[in-house]
């Protein structure tokens, strides 16, 4: 029952963020006000790797929570480098984070390098 409440209150912040990126007003957030509610942006970063946490996905704008990071499940090599900007919908996933302490663990969807 717990973990159906927490998932249930993650899926309200992200849906929440989702609206707030469609009001922004300035010239360079035009990427994010065109798109899709659900959509998030974020770029891969390997800052803490040293720190058991080899991919992880900044979010241009996080939800209103501590961590700003996603920890991606099986996402594809090829978009596992620092630096790349990606467009994706994402799930919250229970699957185990092994030693990084950083980042929710998130099954990434619909992904695009923007």
């Amino acid at each position: 029952m717990r973990i159906l409440t927490i998932s249930t209150l993650i899926i309200l912040l992200v849906a929440c963020n989702g609206k707030r990126q469609g009001t922004a007003s300035s010239s360079n957030n035009a990427m994010e006000e065109s798109a899709p509610e659900g959509m998030h942006h974020g770029t891969v970063t390997t800052a803490f790797e040293a720190e058991g946490c080899p991919h992880l996905i900044l979010l241009d704008n996080p939800p209103d929570r501590a961590d700003p990071y996603l920890l991606p499940i099986g996402l594809d090599q090829r978009m596992l480098k620092d630096g790349v900007k990606l467009r994706f919908t994402y799930t919250p996933s229970r699957a185990p984070s092994g030693a990084c302490g950083k980042g929710m663990p998130a099954v990434l969807e619909n992904v695009t390098v923007r």
